[in-house]
């Protein structure tokens, strides 16, 4: 015959496990299956993010990731995760961001390490804006994404940041690209070389 408040420990025991259990769950749900969303030329973006339509669990991948997800018409977000040969982008490689005119009041294109997080290093330059960089007359633009910055190139780090992706977040966003996220010409991020080879 089992001792009186044994069962009273069992059950204890088994609602901090099944919690233990959930809750290891929930995080692992929601860091893997990341951001979510449609792709838009190798970026991809959420239609919901920062709506009231948001399910419990974008806004928890939300949470996790450190998005501050503004309503659509304040600022829409994107994430590419691989240059656009479809590769993984990568610390090791240098990579030229180019684009047009991006269709909002002000965009920035932010460098993230693998674990969501700003890259640690002490370049001062983890991102990249439309302050920054230098359209032409057609009002196309180049950044450079490496460890390294060169005269002349707005430049965001990736020092520190293993394999990385990259943030496109569109501030006040014209009405067509709020409605029709495929409208919006995306910038292109094409691998220059890694370690030193093309």
């Amino acid at each position: 015959m089992a001792k009186p408040g044994t069962s009273r420990w069992k059950l204890a025991l088994t609602i901090v496990a099944g919690l233990a259990l959930g809750a290891g769950s929930a995080v692992w749900a929601t860091r893997a299956s990341g951001m979510g969303g449609e792709d838009f030329d190798g970026w991809s973006g959420s239609r919901v993010t920062g709506s009231p339509d948001a399910d419990p669990w974008l806004r928890a991948r939300v949470a996790f990731a450190g998005l501050l997800a503004l309503q659509r018409s304040q600022a829409i977000y994107f994430t590419a995760r691989a240059d656009s040969e479809g590769q993984p982008l990568r610390e090791e490689c240098r990579y030229r961001v180019s684009g047009g005119p991006i269709p909002g009041k002000w965009w920035s294109v932010t460098v993230y390490a693998a674990d969501n997080y700003l890259p640690i290093n002490s370049d001062d330059a983890l991102s990249f804006d439309a302050t920054e960089v230098k359209p032409d007359a057609a009002g196309n633009w180049t950044a450079l994404a490496a460890t390294r910055p060169e005269a002349g190139q707005p430049w965001v780090s990736t020092r520190g940041a293993g394999r990385f992706d990259m943030t496109l977040r569109i501030y006040q966003p014209d009405k067509s690209a709020q409605d029709d996220y495929g409208s919006i010409p995306m910038p292109k991020i094409s691998r220059l070389d890694c370690g030193g080879r093309a």
